[in-house]
């Protein structure tokens, strides 16, 4: 028997397990944040946006922008996250894990801290966790948050600037220990919640010593624990930064990445524009290259689709620019800077709002069919998430909002005037379809099968209306099989999943198909109406169970 069957007969024995909560006709059901690779029929309804958003496709009003899910933007303080709103933002990250300061229609990503032990320079044979894997910590914190977005670890490629642990840190994580902690972390929170989604760990950036950092995560998960790295939601950030000397010696400004080759890693220009043209080389002035750019999203795509994940969705927890400007003689058209890039030019806020608007619209529109997320219309990132509303460290040049917080700044103007341009749209689609039955006690009685749909919203704004999910036993859908109600409203994006059931009666032995449709009484006004149905084919064989098939989305 193959694998996939196995799965598929495990997965009908848990449908006859739950299939209660779900019965009746006209059953009224609520949105799931749901793991991809979930059928679960527990979790909490999506946050609702301050005001409904109605059905017709708009622009968005620039000073009162709808939270758009799209884009994010990480907030550090109580005073940042009250801009969120005005920036239009859907989606924000603090890098801590706690309750969340309540926001009307933005979505909180809850940051788990990883760290491998360590005696002085000495790398342990283990890692800590923060909030800590126990009940009263980890586990009490999940208890609050159902369905939240948990991302394991921030930047553990990244270690110490110097063999003498010099310099600052993120996670400071060997790949191997990060494998460890992420099964142990991955499975606490999934016994504490099974509708949690669980995100990977962003690196640094995408280059060879990076993918060479991941590919040992999953080599020596899928060594130690005899299993594929369960990932719900694949993380990344995006950085254009050198990680070696111009002699190729450790460390430049990324750092190599700890545990890899460091013959893979991008070395710095020594400032000579003349080595620009080299791939193994970042210069200054590619910090903002939206063709580097690019290239570090198609190679996590690339990656994610050599190990079988590209039908998994992509975020992008963490990018802009970080190189300071300070020191200069005029803040618009400066000669002299704290740093200058290869052809003498400074990283102004002017120059950060224009890679702001490229890379925005770049990620807006990129999309591939053999490299994208088929459920979002073969996008190659779901979300992503600017840094930051204020930080007065690195990065501070990027900065949304000035440091005492009472004005957007020119890249505040320009993140708040292009997510007000986009349209606002909805666009609801069956995802999967499954059922289920019980025994037959003879092959003469007629039996009753349990039908499901998954539902979800590739759009970028909340549903909120109420809406139908009819099946039927006809490909023209004239012979309605039942009906089921979603009340709630499902969150764009694809960040939760509706999960809708019927009962099909009087079921003989033979093969019989079916079809569903979502929003069959058309109540939502969606950018797209023809990806609205999907078939479903089941065998019902004499004392035995049924197994689906799925013919197309």
């Amino acid at each position: 028997m193959s694998r996939s069957i196995i799965r598929w007969f495990a997965l009908l024995l848990c449908f006859a397990i739950v299939v209660v909560l779900c019965e009746g006709s006209n059953t009224i059901v609520q949105a799931e944040p749901l793991g991809p690779s979930q059928w679960i029929d527990v979790g909490a309804p999506p946050v609702a946006p301050s005001a409904p958003v109605q059905k017709s496709l708009s622009s968005l009003d620039a000073a009162n922008p709808v939270p758009n899910c799209r884009y994010g933007a990480t907030a550090l303080t109580a005073g940042q996250t009250d801009w969120l709103a005005s920036l239009g933002a859907g989606w924000y990250l603090d890098f801590g894990a706690h309750a969340p300061q309540p926001l009307s229609g933005v979505e909180f990503g809850q940051v788990l801290s990883v760290n491998q032990r360590k005696n002085g320079c000495t790398y342990l044979n283990g890692y800590s966790v923060s909030p800590p894997l126990t009940d009263s910590g980890l586990g009490a914190l999940i208890a609050s948050q159902p369905g939240a977005l948990w991302i394991v670890g921030n930047e553990p490629d990244r270690g110490p600037n110097s063999e003498n642990c010099l310099g600052p840190a993120q996670g400071d994580t060997y790949p191997e220990i990060y494998a460890q902690a992420y099964h142990d972390t991955y499975q606490f929170i999934k016994s504490h919640d099974a509708t949690a989604r669980v995100a990977i760990a962003g690196l640094v950036e995408v280059t060879p010593g990076r993918l060479q950092y991941l590919e040992k995560v999953w080599q020596t998960y899928q060594q130690r624990y005899q299993a594929t790295i369960p990932v719900d939601v694949w993380n990344m950030h995006l950085y254009i930064l050198p990680e070696a000397r111009p002699d190729g010696m450790p460390n430049g400004v990324a750092n190599v990445a700890l545990g890899t080759d460091p013959a893979l890693a991008i070395r710095e220009s020594d400032n000579n524009p003349n080595r620009c043209a080299d791939p193994a080389v970042y210069c200054w002035a590619e910090h903002e290259d939206l063709s580097v750019f690019a290239q570090q999203v198609v190679a996590m795509r690339t990656w994610m689709k050599q190990h079988g994940e590209q039908a998994k969705p992509l975020i992008l927890t963490e990018y802009s620019q970080l190189y300071p400007f300070t020191d200069y003689d005029d803040p618009v058209n400066p000669t002299r800077c704290f740093l200058q890039d290869e052809y003498g030019k400074c990283f102004t806020q002017a120059r950060v709002s224009s890679f702001l608007t490229r890379t925005f619209d770049y990620l807006e529109s990129a999309s591939d069919a053999s490299l994208g997320y088929p459920l979002d219309g073969n996008r190659l990132v779901q979300q992503w998430m600017w840094f930051s509303v204020n930080t007065s460290g690195v990065g501070y040049v990027s900065n949304l909002v000035t440091r005492d917080l009472k004005t957007l700044t020119q890249p505040g103007e320009t993140f708040r005037k292009v997510v007000a341009s986009r349209a606002t749209y909805i666009n609801l689609a069956p995802s999967r379809v499954a059922a289920s039955a019980g025994l037959m006690s003879t092959p003469a009685r007629p039996i009753t099968a349990t039908l499901f749909v998954a539902v979800v919203n590739s759009g970028n704004i909340q549903s909120t209306i109420p809406f139908t999910v009819t099946a039927y036993a006809d490909k023209a859908l004239t012979r309605p099989i039942d009906s089921a109600v979603v009340a709630l409203g499902i969150n764009g994006c694809i960040q939760r999943t509706a999960r809708v059931s019927v009962k099909w009666p009087d079921l003989s032995v033979g093969t019989h198909f079916f079809w569903f449709k979502v929003d069959s009484t058309n109540a939502v006004g969606e950018s797209a109406e023809d990806d609205n149905v999907i078939m479903g084919q089941l065998t019902i064989y004499p004392h035995g169970v049924l197994l689906p098939l799925v013919s197309r989305r």
